[in-house]
């Protein structure tokens, strides 16, 4: 069972402000309620945050986007 680790994870309990603000259709607004509404247990914490969409969740969910390690 082959891993895809050509691109870098980030975690967005842990990252800071510029990298998140790197990832697709995040931008440095979203980035700031990101880093405000710390920490996530779960991809469903991230409804809490203004101006992401279920959507955008998912996008993230499916880029290099994690939520730390359990």
């Amino acid at each position: 069972m082959a891993e895809n680790k050509s691109r870098e994870q980030i975690d967005l309990n842990s990252a800071d402000l510029d990298t998140i603000s790197k990832l697709p259709m995040v931008g440095e607004k979203r980035a700031h309620f990101i880093v405000d509404h710390r920490p996530y247990e779960s991809w469903d914490d991230l409804r809490k945050v203004p101006g992401l969409s279920e959507g955008m969740i998912n996008d993230l969910k499916n880029s290099n986007a994690t939520l730390g390690k359990k």
